[in-house]
């Protein structure tokens, strides 16, 4: 498989033409449909497991393709956390749950909006530059310039990137979206490796790595 791609293809297709042991660290936020109604609106725990077969076959993927000591990052809110949770758990193995409050978050009928759950684990001890907190306070992209609706920080996602791997390490997102982890192994020295579904937000992605590229032929 070339690295420094992202396929225009179902992860779970893909993934398979991903050697054993060749990933250091994966970092996935998987589409909020998964969980949601026809409607657009949230569903239930019973909606999710509808889903159960496919995540259980892509963490077992995952799994596979990690290193002895790779690392995992998977994005979740509190509506998926119970479904998550006992599956990647029993797959994978949970050493921690980190938390990103968004800066500034956003109004909501009840509570304040502003945190994403991160399922973590972890085959080494990081060596991080700062502080190791479980809590990662970054600021949310404005709704003007989302490409993506659930877009991540760059800088969160570098974050993420530099405490997990060394300069030169693969990272696999088998939800990429618009791209914000392709960008941020770009950024900081590593290769990627991705899959999205959608040919939208594929052409997206694709235009911001070569984005990207220009801007750091530019810094050279």
């Amino acid at each position: 498989m070339v690295l420094n791609r992202i396929y225009n293809e179902d992860c779970l297709e893909g993934i398979g033409r991903i050697p054993t042991g060749s990933i250091q660290t994966v970092i996935c936020d998987p589409p909020y449909f998964c969980g949601m109604t026809h409607n657009g609106r949230k569903g239930t725990f019973g909606d999710l497991n509808v889903s159960k077969p496919f995540f259980a076959e892509i963490f077992r993927e995952i799994a596979r393709v990690l290193t002895d000591t790779g690392c995992v990052y998977w994005f979740c809110d509190w509506r998926t956390y119970p479904f998550y949770f006992p599956l990647f758990d029993s797959i994978i193995g949970v050493d921690n749950l980190l938390t990103w409050d968004k800066i500034p978050g956003r109004v909501a009928k009840k509570y304040w909006s502003n945190s994403e759950l991160i399922v973590f684990h972890a085959g080494h001890d990081l060596s991080p530059a700062g502080e190791m907190r479980n809590v990662l306070r970054y600021k949310i992209i404005s709704s003007t310039e989302r490409d993506h609706p659930t877009q991540k920080p760059v800088e969160l996602i570098a974050r993420l990137i530099t405490d997990s791997t060394a300069k030169g390490d693969t990272i696999l997102d088998c939800f990429m979206g618009s791209g914000t982890t392709a960008v941020a192994a770009m950024r900081t020295g590593r290769r990627f490796v991705g899959f999205e579904i959608d040919e939208n937000y594929h052409a997206i992605a694709l235009r911001r790595i070569e984005q990207e590229r220009q801007q750091l032929k530019l810094a050279l």
